[in-house]
C-alpha cells in the first residue's frame, strides 16, 4: 500500500456480514487508499476519506401514523384485522403492553360492530381508524370504530358474553360510544 496516498478511516464496516474493519490489533482504524473500493462477495463499497463530509443519512421510511381498515361484518374478518393492528403498532415501536391493549380494545369494539350492528341475514361494514397523535405533549393512539347498523342495548344479564365495552374501558381512556340513526361510533385513546 502506498502510504503517500492513504487515509485513515475510522469505524468502517464492510461486507454483507457487517465485518468490522478495525484491524488485527483492534486499533479502531484501518488504512485504505482514498478512492479505492473494497469488493467483497461481488458487492462494491465506495470508500471516503475521514475529512470528507459525512453523507446525509438516508431518509427513514417512517411507518404510516394512520391505519384505516374497512371490514365486512363477518366474524372471520376479525382475526386478520387484529393482526393488521398489531403489525401497525409494532412498526411504530409501541410497547408490547400498548400493543396488547390496543389489540384487545380495537378487537372488542370491532367485534361489537361485526356481531351486533347488522341483522343476521345481512352484511355491512365496520370502519376502524387508528391515528398516532400528540396530545398535551404525549403520544397517543386515537381510535375510531364505526358501523352503519343499529344500536342494541346490552342485555341486563349478558351471560358469559357482553363484557367487551367493560374491557375497552379498563384499558383505554376517553371512551365514548355514540349511537345514532346512521350507526354507532366508538372512540377512545391509548397512551403510545
Amino acid at each position: 500500500m502506498d502510504r503517500a496516498t492513504d487515509t485513515t478511516l475510522f469505524g468502517a464496516q464492510f461486507g454483507a456480514h457487517g465485518v468490522d474493519a478495525t484491524g488485527a490489533a483492534g486499533s479502531g482504524k484501518v488504512r485504505i487508499p482514498v478512492g479505492d473500493t473494497v469488493d467483497e462477495q461481488e458487492r462494491v463499497v465506495p470508500l471516503r476519506a475521514v475529512a470528507d463530509p459525512a453523507p446525509a443519512p438516508a431518509p427513514r421510511n417512517d411507518p404510516a401514523t394512520e391505519l384505516a381498515l374497512e371490514i365486512v361484518s363477518d366474524p372471520a374478518r376479525l382475526a386478520p384485522m387484529r393482526r393488521a393492528v398489531v403489525a401497525w403498532a409494532r412498526a411504530l415501536d409501541l410497547t408490547e403492553d400498548t400493543v396488547a391493549d390496543l389489540q384487545l380494545a380495537v378487537g372488542e369494539a370491532a367485534a361489537n360492530g361485526v356481531e351486533h350492528a347488522y341483522p343476521a341475514d345481512s352484511t355491512g361494514l365496520v370502519e376502524v381508524t387508528l391515528r398516532l397523535r400528540r396530545r398535551r405533549g404525549r403520544r397517543v393512539v386515537a381510535v375510531r370504530v364505526s358501523d352503519q347498523g343499529r344500536w342494541r342495548r346490552p342485555p341486563a344479564d349478558p351471560g358469559y358474553r357482553g363484557r367487551g365495552i367493560a374491557m375497552i374501558r379498563a384499558v383505554a381512556h376517553d371512551v365514548a360510544i355514540t349511537p345514532g340513526r346512521r350507526g354507532t361510533e366508538v372512540t377512545f385513546s391509548l397512551p403510545a
